[in-house]
């Protein structure tokens, strides 16, 4: 894990260079383990290694594309339910425009899991906190929800390199 997260610092460090013009010093501020402790006990929730690892030791967030659309939010932006943070998200497996239709309470959506990105028009990225997909990534798509089957480092790098499928 720790060459893996070398080699993302070296990406992200590469890329604000290529966005600075070469004009300003280029580094990554990085969040103290303490904030991710706290939070923790305040949820009582464990967050999954490879995010606490690339908050404390990469970066606190990312800027990904410099129009500020698909870039990963810093700790302080994290965006989730703080009433059903603590509780399993259960989907079992992708969500298709069908299956919204025949839903009628959509709060499952916001369980045990916390927004990373927003790709915009309700769109984002969020990884599960709670229950059966522990540390994987997920995609919400207008009425279309996705499991990456990703782990955050995996999906990270994919975001990085332009990989990934689903970010633009």
């Amino acid at each position: 894990m720790e060459n893996q997260l070398e080699r993302i610092k070296s990406k992200l460090i590469e890329r604000l260079r290529e966005n600075s013009d070469g004009e300003e010093e280029v580094y990554l501020e990085t969040l103290p383990i303490e904030k991710i402790t706290e939070f923790e006990n305040k949820y009582q929730i464990k967050l999954p290694q490879g995010i606490v690892d690339f908050y404390t030791k990469v970066s606190d967030g990312a800027v990904l594309y410099p129009d500020d659309i698909c870039n990963l939010e810093p700790f302080e932006n994290w965006c989730f339910n703080k009433k059903l943070i603590n509780t399993d998200f259960n989907v079992e497996n992708d969500l298709t425009y069908d299956d919204y239709l025949c839903i009628n309470d959509y709060s499952f959506l916001y369980c045990g899991n916390i927004d990373l990105m927003d790709l915009g028009c309700g769109m984002a990225y969020s990884i599960v906190v709670k229950g059966k997909h522990y540390g994987e990534i997920i995609g919400i798509y207008e009425m279309y929800l996705e499991i990456t089957n990703k782990n955050f480092l995996e999906w990270i790098e994919g975001c990085i390199d332009g990989t990934d499928e689903n970010v633009p």
